[in-house]
Order: structure tokens, then sequence, then C-alpha cells
């Protein structure tokens, strides 16, 4: 099965919430959501207040992680599964898609009730690389998109991984190491999201199609993302004969979970760079193609607008597939 969906808030959503987004994008006839989790705040505040409350039950804040003095006076994460003490500091996340834990848990069940895909994206300004705070606050904001996804029924959590800053193998080594690690904590055996992360669109960027795939061998629970406009970016047009798409689909299929995830736009390029996103029959990357090589494919598949025409798109990208299905069939008939 093909499954279509928007990356963000359908543009004609009246409403801003996760519940709304749901609601709109089973509207739209699509069938899956891509949460942003973008323009969020974070603070630490003594947790006087919510003492002998799990993080769950507070109302008006989602609460991402619970730090805890040791012997020493050192606070140290004891996670979001734990009795609130008197003397710990909570990470209060304020979030327009959501107001508390229990509105997540609401539009996952809705989600699932309505039958839409749901994942998140983690802000996508990334430099987990990076040797300074930089690093330590992009490491937290994808844990962060971990929590939140597994409270709202996420199936992968999509990041970017950040710039290189000392060479592209001990950018590997890193990344491996980072990876590694935020998966010991949250692992998908416990309901947490697979980590999928994103292909590149930039040279100075960690994320190469030879990366993604190494380091899904490297490091198990990794998900490569399939991004058709930053690969065809960086690859300087690679992507235009049906069979340019479909022994690329073929490299990423052995790693996918489930579905294989993809991103689809238009997109304008120069030099093996990104120079910007676009409308989707903008440019030479032409989903007429893509279309053509879906409709022989026997695996399941999911296609996110990232497009400036977000559902719009969408909605084309569907229907172009469609259309190539019923010419496939046509032709089978015609042969009969």
């Amino acid at each position: 099965m093909i499954k279509f969906g928007v990356a963000g808030i359908p543009l004609t959503s009246k409403g801003r919430t996760y519940i709304d987004s749901i609601i709109d994008v089973l509207n739209l006839g699509l069938n899956s959501l891509e949460v942003q989790l973008l323009r969020v705040n974070v603070n630490d505040t003594p947790a006087t207040e919510y003492a002998g409350m799990y993080p769950k039950d507070v109302e008006d804040s989602i609460i991402v992680d619970v730090l805890r003095p040791d012997e020493n006076g050192n606070y140290q994460s004891v996670g979001v599964e734990t009795e609130i003490e008197e003397d710990d500091i909570v990470q209060e996340l304020f979030w327009n898609m959501a107001r508390n834990y229990n509105e997540l848990a609401e539009g996952m069940e809705l989600a699932k009730e309505l039958d839409v895909d749901v994942s998140i994206h983690a802000p996508y300004y990334m430099d987990m690389l990076s040797d300074d705070e930089m690093a330590e606050k992009s490491i937290n904001h994808l844990k962060w998109a971990i929590i939140i996804g597994k409270a709202m029924g996420a199936r992968r959590v999509i990041t970017h991984t950040g710039f290189y800053h000392s060479g592209r193998e001990s950018s590997m080594s890193r990344a491996i190491s980072i990876y590694s690690d935020i998966l010991k904590m949250y692992p998908a055996d416990k309901g947490y999201p697979y980590i999928g992360v994103e292909a590149t669109s930039k040279s100075d960027i960690f994320g190469t199609v030879e990366e993604l795939l190494y380091l899904a061998r490297a490091v198990k629970g990794i998900e490569p993302i399939l991004n058709f406009p930053h690969i065809h970016s960086i690859t300087n047009g690679s992507l235009i004969e049906p069979s340019n798409f479909s022994d690329l689909i073929e490299r990423f299929l052995p790693y996918a979970h489930g579905d294989l995830y993809t991103e689809f736009a238009g997109v304008d390029y120069e030099n093996g760079n990104e120079v910007k996103i676009t409308a989707i029959k903008h440019g030479d990357l032409k989903f007429e193609t893509l279309a053509e090589v879906l409709s022989v494919l026997d695996n399941d598949m999911t296609i996110i607008s990232m497009s400036p025409l977000l559902e719009h798109d969408a909605q084309y990208m569907q229907l172009m597939y469609m259309r190539s299905l019923l010419k496939k069939y046509q032709k089978k008939t015609l042969k009969r």
C-alpha cells in the first residue's frame, strides 16, 4: 500500500493542534501526518507544586524529564515514568500542538481510529556532531521528540544529524555513538519510536545515501529516511529516469521498519547543494516518473509532501499514482 501525507499542519487547517491536524488530514483524503516539533519552549522548574504527581498527570505542560539530586547534590535524569519528588527539577515543554500528555493520548487514539499514520520530525536545525552546547541542545531536542512521539503513538521520529566538524570518518563514529546511546535509553521494544535519520541536501551536512545505509547497518533501530529532493540535490540531479528511482528505493528497502518512509517535493539545486524546496511541478525532479515505479512496487511505502503547497501537492501525488495504477491495469487488460 502507498500512503500519502503532509509534513506539518495542513495549510487549509483552521485548528492548529495535533487533534485538529489528524482530522484535517483525513478530510483531505490523506492518511499520514508528520508532526513538526517546532516553536517549543522548555523551562527548568522546581518541582514543588508537582510533588506526588506523575508527569503524565500534569495539565498545563508536557514534562519531558525529571531531574533528581544524587547524594552529591548533582541533578540526574530519572525519566518521565517516575513519581515527582519535592526536591526535583522538572523540564516543562510548552507547545502549541498539545498542552499535556492527555491531549497527546487523545490524538493517538483518534489517529488509530481514523487509520492515520503519525510520525514526528525533530527541529530542522540540528548540530549533534559539534563539541559545544549546540550538540547537547540538539540531542535533547531529539530525546524530547522521542518522548513526545511515544505519547502520541508515532512510529518514527525523523531527524537530521548536523554538520561535519572533524572529517567524515570521525563524524560517522560520533554519529554511531550518539544514536546508540539514545536508543539504549529509548528502545523500540519499550514502545518508543524508531529514529529515522534523514538524507542531507547539503555537502557540508552529514547524511549522504552511503552514510545513512552504513549508519543503519551499524546501529539497530536507525532507519534511513529517503528524502527524494534532498538526494536529487546532493547528487546534482541524479533522479531522472524510472531506473534511478527504483534503484534508490531498492537500496533503502532492506532498512525500512515496516513501510518505506519517504519525502517528496520539487527542488532547486546548484553544484550539489539544495537552493530551495519548491512545488512539485517545478524543476526536473518529476513525481510522474516516480509514480511509474510505484505502480509496480510490491512494498508498503509512505510519501510525505514537504512542498510549500503541502496538502495540494500530496493530493496531486496521490492522483498521479492512481493514474499510473490505472494505466498498468489497462495494459494488463489489453494483453488478455
